[in-house]
């Protein structure tokens, strides 16, 4: 009886002392946070197996209808068929919300620092490129979103990406090899990308649900040889051989590993100040008494399980009954002995003779036709699980095939809000990643940083430094559609309301889907600055000068070297005050003047020259004859009007 009793006063003790820790961990500001204990985290991980245990069998359920492993009744010796339902609608919401590129704007901290926010917009348009490339997440954790209904990302530091200074020489020390260790260091610094992601299933966690949006903690259980924990954690006094259960602990301010209820790494500052961990949740599941995470987090797939089921089944039955009846059977009848020898004589090869006896009759068995029913039934399978998931014109389909146009573009953007919810979960995940790439910028590396990335105008580079965050962490970013008839439509319907003035410029570049806006403005302005006729002049008389052919004109003109790049330029622009000599220009003293009362002076400078026939000639004339002043001279360049233009 003692004995028991002490038990029970040393279990509720511990219980005790685990819910002061909690509470203590939950009232404290995120960077205070108490120390974590080995007790709190055993219980807090056992409590969560046993919360978290029936929505794990949705995940596992989940998992089993998109890789085709579901069961379903069928008749004895019947043949299972498994519709890939499941797979096609998580793979379609996954395409959907996975756009090569992702708009990123970043609103300036003040009036001033617009080009702070340029910087920042810029840096982390390449960091999200650049994880895509070396470690790619994203395309995952869309998908255990659409499976799942919640997804988990981790983003971390990679000190060993990440070359360290050297120490300081002593008084006495080297300083010249100092100083080359440490430009080889920040050469490496300059190439390098010391920010990992990786996607964490659901059904490897459990974390905290009472702080729905913001979790104070998160923990990720695994299998892992013991070899792999002693060759990274050397002090570690589990097993040398094995499997053992790694798990790692993240709070808004520690991280901690155990391994076989012992500790691998004592609870520390990760100095991320956040939590490194990015939950995607859509909200598409329910809010129930004690935020069951069964309610809270629904895929797009539940509540159809057994429709899917009901579905195969149908197209089971269906083939199976082809299979039976596709081929007819040929009765033969008779007297015995004849009717087997015609038996294995007939051949039954398209356009075959067959010589029968007149006692033998061969009779050919009428095929059934499988039942409509069976179709109909699958169709109205069909039309309710695309009402609850995604319809087949999202995949660029029509009930009678693959369509396209502005109808199927419509009806595709307007199935395309079943995925909504979707986007913006991936879009609240990803602007927090965001922040977590600026935070273990300005708090990790605390240096200068570059970046190389792609966009849709081209390759980037940028180099952002903690002063330029100061814990300016604000972005918001904006996925675009993938479907190419949906985005042809916005397309259309953006740029149709730049042109008649109902947005800018800016504006219409972003909801079109281009995810640099500003980049592609830049561009145009230098388009347009290359157009204009200052430039276009300066760069036509500089490539006159260099052009062989016009060289070789002058040349067999007989002008000499001087005259030539004068003569060159002549020819781009006719108002130089140099001609091609040829033999049907006048010579000096006997040209038109430039003033009625001072003949043969030289060029004129009133009277553009035109070429007949050309569309310049023909504006030159509608203006003349069109002019209100129609008495006294004028010029007219020729007196054969142009077509269209007769008097």
């Amino acid at each position: 009886m003692t004995s028991s009793y002490l038990n029970g006063t040393t279990v509720n003790s511990m219980k005790q002392t685990v819910s002061d820790e909690s509470i203590a961990l939950e009232k404290a500001p995120s960077q205070s946070e108490p120390t974590l204990s080995l007790a709190w985290i055993e219980s807090e991980l056992a409590r969560g197996r046993m919360k978290f245990s029936k929505f794990w069998r949705k995940c596992q359920t989940a998992d089993e209808f998109v890789k085709g492993d579901f069961d379903f009744p069928i008749t004895e010796d019947g043949t299972q068929i498994r519709l890939g339902t499941a797979h096609s609608t998580v793979k379609t919401l996954t395409d959907h919300i996975t756009p090569p590129f992702i708009d990123i704007t970043v609103p300036p901290p003040g009036p001033r620092g617009q080009a702070r926010a340029e910087r920042i917009e810029k840096f982390l348009r390449g960091a999200n490129h650049r994880l895509e490339q070396d470690t790619p997440t994203r395309r995952i954790i869309n998908f255990h979103m659409a499976s799942y209904g919640v997804a988990w990302e981790k983003t971390e530091f990679a000190g060993n990406r990440w070359a360290e200074f050297p120490e300081p020489p002593d008084d006495s020390g080297d300083v010249g090899r100092y100083k080359e260790e440490l430009d080889d260091v920040m050469q490496k610094r300059a190439i390098s990308w010391p920010v990992v992601a990786k996607a964490v299933n659901p059904q490897q966690c459990v974390w905290d649900t009472n702080n729905q949006f913001n979790p104070r903690w998160v923990m990720h259980f695994w299998d892992v040889e013991a070899t792999w924990v002693h060759a990274h954690f050397p002090g570690w006094g589990g097993p040398n051989d094995g499997t053992v259960q790694f798990v790692e602990v993240w709070t808004q301010s520690q991280v901690a590993y155990i391994a076989e209820q012992s500790w691998v790494m004592k609870p520390r500052k990760h100095g991320y100040m956040t939590l490194p961990w990015t939950m995607y949740w859509p909200q598409t599941g329910l809010v129930t008494l004690g935020n069951k995470p069964e309610d809270l987090y629904r895929g797009i797939l539940d509540g159809n399980f057994d429709m899917i089921r009901a579905e195969s089944q149908l197209a089971s039955h269906y083939l199976d009954i082809v299979n039976k009846s596709a081929w007819p059977v040929t009765n033969f009848q008779g007297p015995p002995g004849m009717t087997e020898e015609v038996q294995a004589e007939y051949d039954q090869a398209p356009g075959a003779r067959n010589n029968l006896p007149p006692q033998v009759a061969v009779n050919v068995q009428q095929v059934p036709e499988p039942p409509q029913s069976i179709l109909i039934a699958k169709g109205v399978l069909d039309e309710a699980l695309e009402s609850n998931t995604a319809p087949s014109v999202t995949r660029g389909q029509r009930p009678s095939g693959s369509a396209s146009g502005y109808e199927t573009a419509v009806l595709s953007g307007i199935s395309r809000l079943n995925f909504a919810a979707y986007v913006d979960g991936s879009q609240r995940g990803l602007q927090h990643r965001n922040e977590i790439i600026l935070n273990i910028v300005q708090y990790v590396i605390r240096d200068r940083i570059t970046v190389w990335g792609q966009t849709e105008s081209g390759s980037i580079d940028a180099t952002i430094s903690p002063k330029d965050i100061k814990g300016h962490v604000v972005n918001f970013v904006q996925l675009n559609p993938t479907a190419p008839e949906e985005r042809e439509r916005t397309l259309n319907l953006w740029s149709t309301k730049w042109r008649e003035g109902f947005v800018d410029h800016d504006t219409a570049l972003r909801e079109a889907g281009v995810s640099n806006a500003h980049e592609v403005q830049a561009k145009l302005l230098a388009e347009k600055f290359l157009q204009s006729e200052q430039i276009q002049g300066l760069l036509e008389g500089m490539a006159a000068s260099r052009v062989p052919l016009l060289q070789n004109i002058v040349e067999a003109a007989g002008a000499s070297n001087n005259d030539a790049a004068d003569i060159a330029t002549n020819i781009l622009n006719t108002q130089g005050a140099t001609q091609l000599p040829n033999a049907g220009n006048f010579q000096q003293g006997n040209q038109a003047g430039t003033r009625p009362q001072t003949p043969g002076t030289g060029v004129p400078t009133t009277t553009r020259p035109v070429m007949p026939g050309s569309i310049g000639e023909a504006d030159l004339v509608a203006r003349q004859i069109s002019s209100p002043a129609r008495d006294g001279s004028r010029r007219v360049p020729t007196s054969q009007l142009p077509a269209g233009l007769g008097r």
